[in-house]
């Protein structure tokens, strides 16, 4: 009974992981439009900033609520119930510091917006200055509370908090929609988002003491403790550190470099990398026990670069038609989607985002690698290189953003992807982990080379022949071409087994349906 209860839980887990996944997306894809018309494309920009500079602040915890996480579990498993109150009770008191330091810096910060951002008018940086105290009194706040408000997943419980945030998340968008119709701006929506944090917050606290029956121990400071969880936060750090300097360093630097308009340019471009990594890894994810199991079991690194190529072979030919859509109906997308108030601007967002994403589709193919280097523990070299990379990022970003703006900056990233990711990292796979990198490439991406160029030429050529004047043009000819560039895909690149992998769960439908009647 205790097995079925777990793989029910985990089902359930997992359908609302994706349900979460589609309606963050969806309400990402209908809200943005909306809001951008409703702020204008200044105030948004300003409206993303000040997210992105709080989010710079939220470093200072450290990577210790991952930490904290790891430990909980384990005492949980374990079942030591006075040690996990005696942990929770030390990390509650040493993430109260924290808040104070964080308060500090937040409020030294806070003198010095105006030198940061010299290019927004007084009007924005106005603006700038409420968004960013109420943003920072929110983290501040929730500081020495995250020990407790977040260790649900610790105690493997998703559905139940899952289901709540879930709700929290569709009512802020309801209410944001009333509330730009209503006529406030972005100091309202700013407050919304608190209001709505302090109250995920709050149920985080009742969760964890009523439901789960979490206890605190306060008592003297435990020194030794706190060396030991520093020493694992770091390289979670570092990892965060590296994932802020890809992916939300361009927008202080944009908005230093070009004023907040710019902002909402990079924003927009940078966004679908976000949505291009989600595609990814939604696959990637499933295979990770079984790289344990086989490295456990002394696989040959054969094998392993065997397993590396099913699995990126998979996922070239779902992003290479991601990709390809987004390249051949992406501008004729954002003129639809935001074009009325960015204008023309949206070539930017389509040239910037485009070309990060060609040179992701690399590195996104082959993150079944990061599993394998965890596994053979040699995964801190991988997060060195990619820090180093990251910082190659920030620094070529602010220096071409400074001559051609936004899409200076989606050139610096590109350039120290390529060079961090595929370069680097592939050196890393070969020479560290002893993959077959070659044979990767080989049997990955040359045999794309024979049919892709030609499919984009041809959804190129029709997406100028054909005017995607409307959606219902545009979803017309996205959903043609994609079925086309499937079936071009299915016949010439993906073999045999890899076919049975698709058809096998339709055919299981169908025979389902079929003795359903």
């Amino acid at each position: 009974m205790v097995v079925l209860n777990m793989r029910l839980n985990s089902r359930a887990s997992v359908l609302l992981n994706y349900i979460s996944i589609a309606t963050r997306l969806a309400t990402q894809f209908f809200l943005t439009p909306f809001i951008l018309s409703s702020l204008g494309q200044d105030e948004y920009g300003i409206f993303m900033l000040s997210n992105s500079v709080i989010v710079w602040l939220s470093l200072t915890d450290f990577g210790l609520k991952a930490t904290v996480n790891k430990y909980v579990a384990m005492y949980h498993a374990r079942n030591e119930t006075s040690q996990m109150a005696h942990f929770l009770g030390q990390s509650m008191v040493l993430f109260s510091c924290l808040g104070i330091f964080t308060a500090i810096c937040g409020i030294v910060c806070y003198f010095y917006l105006g030198d940061f951002f010299p290019n927004l008018t007084g009007e924005e940086h106005k603006t700038l200055e409420i968004l960013y105290l109420l943003t920072l009194g929110n983290l501040i706040l929730s500081f020495p509370l995250r020990p407790v408000t977040g260790i649900a997943s610790a105690y493997m419980k998703f559905v139940t908090p899952g289901v709540v945030e879930l709700s929290i998340s569709l009512l802020n968008a309801g209410l944001t929609v009333l509330l730009l119709c209503w006529g406030f701006k972005a100091i309202a929506l700013t407050i919304l988002g608190v209001s709505t944090g302090i109250g995920t917050m709050l149920w985080g606290l009742y969760y964890a003491f009523r439901c789960l029956g979490v206890r605190l121990v306060f008592s003297r400071l435990d020194w030794p403790l706190y060396r030991e969880m520093f020493q694992f936060s770091f390289w979670i750090l570092l990892n965060q550190i590296m994932d802020l300097f890809y992916w939300r360093a361009g927008t202080p630097i944009i908005a230093r470099t070009s004023g907040a308009a710019a902002v909402t340019v990079f924003s927009l471009g940078i966004s679908f990398s976000q949505y291009f990594m989600t595609a990814s890894t939604a696959i990637s994810g499933v295979i990770y026990p079984k790289i344990m199991h086989m490295v456990a079991q002394e696989s040959t690194k054969e094998q392993l670069t065997d397993l590396m190529i099913r699995i990126g072979r998979i996922q070239a030919a779902l992003l290479c038609l991601i990709l390809a859509v987004f390249l051949c109906c992406g501008h004729d997308f954002l003129h639809l989607w935001v074009g009325k108030t960015i204008g023309t601007e949206i070539s930017t967002v389509w040239a910037g985002a485009a070309l990060v994403l060609v040179v992701l589709l690399i590195p996104l193919t082959q993150n079944t690698g990061i599993a394998i280097l965890q596994a053979l523990n040699i995964h801190k070299g991988r997060a060195v290189i990619l820090f180093y990379s990251s910082v190659v990022c920030v620094i070529l970003g602010y220096l071409i953003s400074l001559r051609y703006g936004a899409i200076g900056m989606f050139a610096g990233t590109a350039i120290s992807l390529f060079f961090g990711q595929i370069f680097l990292i592939n050196r890393y796979y070969s020479r560290k982990a002893g993959l077959s990198i070659k044979r990767f490439f080989a049997q990955v991406y040359i045999p794309l080379l024979y049919s892709v160029p030609l499919l984009l030429l041809a959804g190129i050529t029709g997406s100028f022949l054909i005017k995607l004047d409307s959606w219902t043009s545009l979803i017309a000819y996205s959903c043609c071409y994609a079925v086309a560039f499937t079936a071009v895909l299915w016949r010439a690149y993906l073999n045999e087994s890899e076919r049975e992998l698709f058809s096998a769960p339709l055919k299981k439908l169908i025979h389902f349906l079929k003795h359903a009647r």
